[in-house]
This record gives C-alpha cells, structure tokens and sequence, in this order.
C-alpha cells in the first residue's frame, strides 16, 4: 500500500510543475489548473501495482472490478448514490442565507451539464479504479472499514491541495473543500459496502462531486460555499460513522474503527 501513493505522489511532481509554469486563461471548468490533469494517476498507478503483483491478469481483474454494478437485490442503493452530492449541495446553499451570506458568481451554464458529465465521469473512472479498485482494500484490512475510509480520504484531499492552491483558492475554501472530501470518502464506502462492494457507485458520485461544484453559483470562488458544504457533508458522514458504529458494513457487530478484514 505504501508504494502506491508513494508512486502516487512522485508521479504527481511533474503535473504541479507543470501547473506551476504553465497557468492557462482558465479555459478549464472551475479555473482548474493545468495539474489537474494529474486525474490519470490512480488508474495508472494502479495498473502498474496490480501488473507487477499478478501480471496482465491483475489489471483485468482490477478493470472488471471496476466496472461491476449492484447486484439486483442491492440497486435500491443507486437512489443515495445519485442524491447525495445534490442534496447535500442544494441543503448547503439553503442554510447560507440564515447566516446572511448570499451567494453568486460565476458557474456553468446548466446546458453544459452534459458536456460536464462526459468530461468528468472519465476523470473519476481514472481516479476511482485506483481510490476504491486498488486502494481501499489493504486499507481497511488495517484500519478497518471506517477508519481505511478516513485514511483514503484524507489522502485524496492532501493530493488535490496543490492544485487548490495553483488554481488560485483561498485558504478557508480549500479547508472546507478538504473537509468535505474527507466526508464524502465516507459516504462513498459506506455506499460502497451496502451495494455489495461495486466501484460503479462511487464513479457516479465523483462525477456528480465535480458537475454539482461546477454549476452552483460562486462555489468555485466563495469559502463560505466551500466551507458549508464540508459542514454538511461531516454531518452527514458523522451520523453514517454512529450507525458504523452499531453495525459494520459487513452486518458484524462492533466499533468499525476495530472490525478487519472488511475490505473489498
């Protein structure tokens, strides 16, 4: 495990240098920097883990994974999986008010929301492959199913910082940003067990994290968005952790920061 994001975060160098040098007119969604392209690296970095364990084999099997969906039985799970990001968001944006923040600015046009789906559902397949495919499970073999969770999220929020800060955020907005990282990882394993452990689930949420983040006004710009969002989501994931707390995902009883061996 520790040669995948040791790999993970060497490959990375070449993109933030790139996105250090190279600083575009913000033709990407977001006013993304150049690094963001750094989204290939799970899935490769996977890949080249799973060739040298187990060969060609390996990297099939870790595609098949991948691109498993819920067993019939388990499809109801589809419905949190599609609403979470957008309730959690519009739940957000509703609270803003009562603190007398109003926000606006510049997002995407809801007519590019297509566009936005095929752009960043290739980018969370490249992301997810490596997060949930390859990642997760020597995780939670050693932290366990809720805690392997809070180490894998924590890991993708310090992995994105640098391009936070190429692309111009402000502090507070890169916090809130991390925080509700680290809580929709969570959310995203928490689904992932209850729909018989299928990647598919969680590449559809990552995709909805970025077009949602894109078409809310000023989410890109304003912290208190940012900074909102990450409460609600902690909230979110907070009550998630308690009912861990009283059942693993694998149904066995016990603290889920304790229960092994419940990786994919």
């Amino acid at each position: 495990m520790t040669r995948f994001f040791v790999l993970l975060f060497a490959l990375s160098l070449p993109f933030w240098i790139a996105g250090s040098v190279f600083r575009g007119p913000g033709v990407l969604p977001m006013a993304m920097p150049v690094s963001a392209f750094q989204f290939v690296l799970p899935f490769v970095v996977a890949s080249v883990c799973r060739c040298r364990d187990e060969g060609v084999r390996g990297v099939r099997a870790l595609l098949k994974r991948s691109f498993s969906v819920p067993r019939r039985g388990q499809r109801v799970w589809w419905v949190p999986a599609i609403l979470l990001v957008p309730a959690t968001m519009l739940l957000s944006y509703g609270l803003l008010p009562l603190a007398g923040v109003v926000l606006d600015g510049p997002h995407e046009p809801l007519a590019a929301v297509p566009a936005l789906l095929a752009v960043y559902a290739v980018a969370a397949v490249c992301e997810e492959v490596g997060w949930m495919g390859y990642a997760l499970r020597p995780l939670q073999r050693r932290w366990g199913a809720f805690g392997g969770a809070v180490v894998l999220g924590v890991a993708w929020a310090v992995w994105h910082v640098v391009g936070y800060l190429q692309g111009g955020c402000a502090v507070w907005w890169i916090v809130g940003q991390c925080l509700s990282t680290v809580a929709l990882r969570v959310l995203i394993v928490w689904l992932f067990h209850r729909t018989g452990r299928a990647v598919l689930p969680a590449i559809v949420i990552h995709t909805l994290i970025n077009v949602v983040q894109s078409v809310f006004p000023g989410y890109p710009q304003r912290p208190a968005a940012a900074l909102a969002f990450g409460l609600v989501t902690a909230a979110a994931a907070t009550l998630v952790a308690l009912a861990w707390g009283a059942r693993t995902p694998t149904g066995s009883r016990g603290n889920p920061l304790r229960a092994r061996g419940s990786g994919t």
